[in-house]
């Protein structure tokens, strides 16, 4: 216990969280074009959201003629996304945890996940996972706190539900890391970016005046061959 701060696992703070949360974080400026510049949806794509929470990216990839699968741990997440997002594409939903996943290999072609990665411990099986469910060709295009940013802010996530507060322990991993560990699963890099937050960033939301010049996420694209 840090003072009357409630330590919880993932998937309980999520749910409890579930109710509140609020995914208009000012970096989804950063992350949403390259997404959408990334994943080149067509007919018949079949799509899988890591992590999807509210559903943020799922609404960017909501599109007729695709499939996608949203997947999280947290049901209270899945809850908030069925009742937030009109369905356009054939939409199914799954509550599972990222350190198993429970899919056939070769079952998607676009793989995308958010800002999640603080969330993993082992990066190794976690990549190995997606590169066993990605389709000769396919894509994957995810999303990650920059460890810079974990730095300034904390690694720690910290949330206030009728008044307690709560925090999950986060874990910090390198860029580097990351990459050797995309590389190692057989993804190809395609684009790795590290975008800061700037004066125009700053402009929109004042709040974030102190974290000027620092990487505020790492956005990542690969792909798997063979």
């Amino acid at each position: 216990m840090d003072g009357d701060v409630m330590p919880l696992l993932p998937q309980a703070a999520y749910d409890r969280w579930s109710g509140v949360y609020d995914d208009a974080d000012p970096s989804t400026s950063l992350d949403e074009p390259f997404l959408l510049a990334m994943v080149t949806p067509f007919t018949g794509c079949r799509i899988l959201d890591l992590g999807c929470g509210t559903g943020r990216y799922l609404r960017l990839v909501n599109q007729p003629g695709a499939s996608v699968v949203g997947m999280d741990l947290s049901q209270g997440m899945l809850v908030r996304a069925m009742q937030t997002l009109v369905p356009k594409a054939s939409i199914a939903w799954v509550q599972a945890s990222f350190e198993r996943f429970p899919f056939a290999d070769g079952s998607f072609d676009r793989v995308i996940s958010g800002l999640i990665l603080d969330h993993v411990h082992d990066l190794r099986s976690f990549f190995h996972q997606i590169a066993a469910v990605l389709r000769p060709g396919g894509r994957l295009i995810l999303s990650a706190v920059h460890p810079m940013m974990q730095r300034l802010t904390g690694a720690t996530v910290r949330f206030v539900v009728q008044g307690q507060e709560y925090h999950v322990q986060g874990t910090v991993h390198e860029v580097e890391t990351i990459a050797e560990s995309v590389q190692e699963a057989g993804l190809d890099i395609e684009n790795l970016l590290e975008p800061e937050v700037d004066q125009e960033l700053i402009a929109r939301y004042p709040v974030w005046r102190a974290r000027l010049g620092c990487p505020a996420l790492m956005l990542l694209a690969a792909h798997k061959t063979g």
